[in-house]
Order: structure tokens, then sequence, then C-alpha cells
């Protein structure tokens, strides 16, 4: 039995090795806390959300096939909560009981741990085959489609109750049955776990040859205990199985559905704020083209618990992207959003926009500013160098690079050199980059480059920000002196 919820034809592994450079992006692009709203304090769900987010698809099939099954959830958000939770009450149905399958000298304990956690795992297939009954109507999608059927096909109701009775028999609480025959020396051989006649049984046992063990009779015991458990050798190796495989079912559909319930928390959460959100269109790598309209940063509105500005664009032809403007007129907030969209988009998840499309990217790498730390055995630049030198082992054609004011650790002209080289190098491999930065002779060395398209974050007459990023050519201001009017001047009125 499989899911197939996240892959057509694989499972998902929730502890798969994230992508390269999951620290960086995880900070940059501040996804913790989207993260964290997706999982409401649940770590399944945080887990799954972190694999996928962390681990983009690089195949359009595979998006598509995920999106599908997305739509779907958002579509039927009860069933599917339903089928998580019934998931989730079968982990804490096994957790609260004395059933554990472990390794242990005792067959006999073996064998009835395997058939308690049988009747717990079967009477919770019975839930969700209740499920699958209520609501195979309502989805589309392959995924569920293929989920739900194959609940209702496997488990019928005469496979739950000849299943639910053949356990009741196992349960050992009237005794085994058991055949042998005698081999050499007189001894017992072909011991064998046989049914029992229910509508007699107790009549044969009254008025079969019978004797009882003494009190205290240990060798006795210990002999019967050793017939008993080459009896129910081959029966306990084959419920072991059973029950490991049930229970791997259950923890991969728990894991699979965490992810699409996760994503349901998070559209919610966006909705209550009144933002949009809408199922990405992802093109062939080799395509540059990216359009999206109301684009916005998803962290910052679940920070701020209320809407916030929202970006358009349409390019096409072009491979870097350089964005100049005022200061704090909301370019990191841009970069962040792009990346995000990204990241969220390769998920299979929907992105906070009203519309999105963008190449599908063999990687998502972040170069941001980070804040002076007093422990350095180097200096910043330095550092900055260091990260980029990790990060170029990593990169290769396809691939999607945002800086956020890098290497602004030394003077314009030398920090606008190394910006050149560097975003020369990658825009040649076919790297596509977003580029933050108030280095005005860098974005300068651009002019001309028709693969090139210059963003700019607007400022009002007035000198207020709109926080919009809106296309235009880098000027040799950031106006700071607006922010020192807006702090020390009108401050102090």
């Amino acid at each position: 039995m499989k899911a197939n919820l996240m892959f057509r034809d694989r499972d998902f592994d929730i502890k798969a090795a994230p992508c390269f450079g999951k620290a960086a992006l995880m900070a940059d692009l501040e996804l913790e806390r989207v993260v964290t709203s997706m999982s409401r304090g649940d770590e399944t769900i945080k887990a799954a959300c972190s694999a996928a987010v962390f681990s983009p698809l690089l195949s359009r099939e595979d998006i598509s096939f995920r999106q599908s099954v997305l739509m779907d959830a958002l579509e039927n958000p009860e069933p599917v909560r339903k089928l998580y939770e019934i998931t989730r009450d079968t982990h804490k149905k096994k957790s609260g009981s004395w059933y554990w399958l472990y390794p242990s000298q005792y067959l006999a304990s073996t064998f009835s741990s395997a058939v308690g956690l049988l009747k717990i795992y079967l009477e919770m297939l019975g839930e969700l085959r209740g499920v699958a009954d209520e609501s195979i109507g309502g989805f589309k999608s392959e995924g569920f489609v293929g989920l739900l059927s194959m609940l209702r096909r496997e488990l019928d109701n005469n496979y739950l109750e000849r299943a639910d009775e053949m356990l009741e028999e196992l349960k050992d609480g009237e005794g085994l049955l058991v055949s042998a025959k005698l081999g050499g020396y007189l001894q017992g051989v072909d011991y064998v776990l046989r049914r029992k006649e229910t509508s007699h049984f107790w009549r044969n046992w009254v008025f079969a040859p019978s004797f009882s063990l003494a009190p205290r009779d240990d060798a006795g015991a210990k002999d019967m205990g050793n017939r008993r458990d080459r009896a129910i050798n081959d029966v306990t190796n084959a419920l072991a199985q059973a029950t490991e495989h049930i229970e791997g079912f259950f923890n991969m559909l728990r894991d699979e559905l965490a992810f699409f319930v996760g994503c349901l928390n998070l559209r919610d959460a966006l909705s209550a704020l009144g933002m949009p959100v809408c199922i990405p269109t992802l093109l062939p790598p080799e395509r540059e083209e990216r359009s999206f309209k109301a684009l916005y940063d998803v962290s910052l509105a679940l920070a701020k618990n209320e809407s916030v500005v929202g970006n358009e664009l349409l390019a096409s032809g072009k491979r870097l992207y350089i964005v100049t403007g005022a200061n704090q007129g909301g370019k990191s907030t841009f970069l962040r959003s792009v990346g995000q969209a990204q990241l969220m988009a390769q998920a299979g998840m929907f992105v906070g926009a009203e519309s999105f499309s963008a190449p599908v990217r063999s990687g998502v790498f972040s170069h941001f500013k980070k804040e002076e730390d007093k422990a350095m055995g180097s200096g910043k630049l330095d550092e900055e160098l260091s990260r980029m030198s990790a990060l170029s082992d990593n990169l290769k054609s396809g691939s999607m690079m945002l800086f956020n004011e890098s290497f602004a650790a030394t003077n314009e002209r030398e920090g606008s050199e190394i910006c050149r080289q560097i975003t020369q190098a990658l825009i040649e491999n076919g790297i596509e980059v977003f580029s933050v930065t108030h280095l005005y002779t860098y974005a300068a060395a651009f002019f001309g480059n028709e693969k090139t398209l210059f963003l700019r974050a607007e400022r009002l007459e007035n000198g207020e920000r709109s926080f919009k990023i809106v296309p235009g050519e880098p000027l040799h201001t950031a106006f700071g002196e607006d922010l020192y009017r807006k702090i020390f001047i009108e401050g102090e009125e």
C-alpha cells in the first residue's frame, strides 16, 4: 500500500538531505516564520514542510502532479484534515498501548504484541476507509483519487470483518490449537498452529485426551513453551511483517498528508489577512521569462499580521535583475518575496501573489549582507568572499542567485569591481541573478546589457516610500537625507 500524494511513483522522504545552503536560505528569506505558521506547533507538519521547501522539485511533471494534489486539498480541506488526524491518532494509540514490536527473546511476547498492534491498525484502517467512502466524490487529482480508491478497494467490509475475526481468534483467550507429528526418537516435528472450529471447538476441547502440568513443574512449562513457540514461529514472523508494513503505511501517509495540511494552515492564515495566493506556472529551465502580479513577502505579512504591499513584473529575455533606489524602500523585502516564491513554487505549493510565472531553477542560493560578528577571526569582506566561494562550488547553469548588498564592506570602487566580476561570470554561465545594491558603479557597469533589467524602489515626490519596486535605472543617491530628516528633524517637532 502506497500513499503517492507527493510523487506519482515514489515515496516522500521526510528525512531527506536538504538542498545546499538551507540555513542561509532559512535566515535570508525568513522562511522559519513561514514554516512555523504552516506547522501550528505540529512537529510532523514542520518537518514535512521544511523537507518539501528545501528539496525543490526539478521536474515540471513532478511539480504539476503535486500542484494537482494541493488544489484538491484546498478544495476539500475537511477530509484531508480528517485523514491526517486518523494517522496521528493511530500513532498515539500505538504509543499509549503495551504493544511494541522490538527484538525479544520471547517469541510469545512478539506474537502477542503483533496481534495487539494489528487490532489497533485494523480499527484505524476502517476509519480511513470511512473517510474514503464519504469524500471520494469531491476529489479529482490522480494522487487523492488513487489513494482513496485503493483504500476502498483493499479494505472492503468483508476483508475488515474477516481480519477482525482472525485476530480475535489469535488473541489466545482460550488457548492455541497446535498439531504435530511424531518424528525420530518419538520427538515432535512439524508443529503447526491450527484454526479452531468455532462451532464445536469447546466440545472437542472438553472431551479430548488431556493432562495438566503440576503448578511447580518448571521443566514441563518450559517444554510446553518451546513447543508452542515452534508452532507459532511462522505465524509470528508473518504477523510481525504485516504489522511493520501497515505501520510503515500509516507513517508514510501521515508524513505526506502533513505537507498538505501545512499548506491549508498557511492558506488560512494568509486569507485571514486578505492576502492572495495562487498556483504558479513553472516554465522550462531554458526560458528567460518571469512575470508576477501582487507578489509579496509572505513572512512579512505573517510578522506584521496585516496586509502588505505587493509588486508586479513582466520580463522576457532577462538574466540579471539589478534593484537599486531609496533606503528602506522595500528592496530587501522584494528580494525575499522572489526567493520565497521560487522555493514555494518548486515545492509544489501556492505562492503569495495574484499570479506568478517563472522558469524551473536547478537551485536557489542567497548571499545577503550579514551583521558584524565580533568573534570573527577575519575581516567582513573575507567572510563574504568565503561564503561566495562555497556557493560557487554548488552553483550550476539554471540556478538562481540572490544578492543583497553583497561586498559592501569595502569602498565603492573595490566593492563594485568584485560585484561586477562575480555577476558577469554568473550570467555568462546561465545563472539568473537578482542583485539588490547601493553600489552605483557596479550597477552602471551593466548599462546597455540587453540581458539586464533595472528596477528601483519607488520614492514619491514628498520623499515618502511607496514600497513598490518599479522599472528604473540606478541613481547616484539612495536619498539617505529623507531618513535623516524623518528621524532627526521631524522626530523633534
